[in-house]
């Protein structure tokens, strides 16, 4: 199981969001680059980088994720990639993969997005009471996430995202019976995120969900209540 170190960025900073909303915002780190490098010392091979201004619609991250790009670590992207352009320019600066959010809902879109990118691509699906939420999760819709997590494979998306908004920075633990139904989904990597607080929550998810393909850590391991080199030791 992988196991992922989250590097959400707001104005330049390190930081993490209460349930994605930006008004509950604590800030770990001036420096992101500083903090990459310290979890690449303590082992992590992959990161999630996620550009919260872009996400907003308020300016980007982008020349902070080309630095990150020099430090020689595999990553992937994700917030406010909303063009061809941008998802261009992320992948140019070494992302392995761009997550798409928001736009995967655009079928003209993403299917151009799955065209130009392929296995460089991934769609983040984001629940909040069984409903997909979109543009930095402050808008929701009607889509039923099981029928559009099969509409993505079914467009030759493998790589899936999947994150509890009502979790999500609460370290209340993962929603444990939501993510065992995406065991029918035999032919995606889903990776989840949201509540994971220790290290026995870890362990619940690979027991009762062994097919997933790997965690994001975030709030977690910034209070270090997860020893980030444990974990690693422990699952990877």
């Amino acid at each position: 199981m992988l196991i992922i170190p989250a590097v959400d960025i707001l104005n330049g900073k390190v930081v993490r969001l209460y349930q994605g909303k930006k008004e509950f915002v604590r800030i770990y780190s001036q420096d992101p680059l500083a903090i990459v490098s310290q979890w690449k010392e303590e082992g992590a091979k992959f990161f999630h980088i996620v550009d919260l201004n872009a996400s907003f619609g308020e300016g980007d991250n982008l020349s902070l994720i080309e630095k990150i790009g020099k430090l020689g670590m595999k990553f992937q992207v994700g917030g406010g990639i909303r063009s061809i352009q941008r998802g261009e320019r992320i992948l140019k600066a070494g992302a392995e993969k761009i997550i798409l959010g928001t736009k995967a809902l655009d079928e003209e879109f993403l299917s151009s997005a799955i065209s130009r990118f392929k296995e460089h691509i991934g769609v983040s699906v984001d629940i909040l009471f069984g409903k997909i939420h979109y543009e930095g999760w402050k808008k929701g819709t009607d889509l039923n996430p099981y029928e559009f997590i099969q509409s993505l494979i079914e467009k030759g998306v493998t790589w899936i995202i999947y994150t509890d908004i009502f979790r999500d920075g609460t370290l209340k633990g993962p929603n444990i019976e939501e993510i065992k139904k995406l065991a029918s989904f035999h032919q995606a990597k889903f990776i989840v995120s949201g509540g994971i607080a220790d290290i026995s929550h870890i362990k619940l998810i690979q027991q009762e969900a062994p097919f997933i393909y790997g965690v994001i850590l975030g709030r977690a391991i910034y209070e270090r209540k997860i020893d980030l080199k444990q974990a690693l030791t422990l699952f990877s």
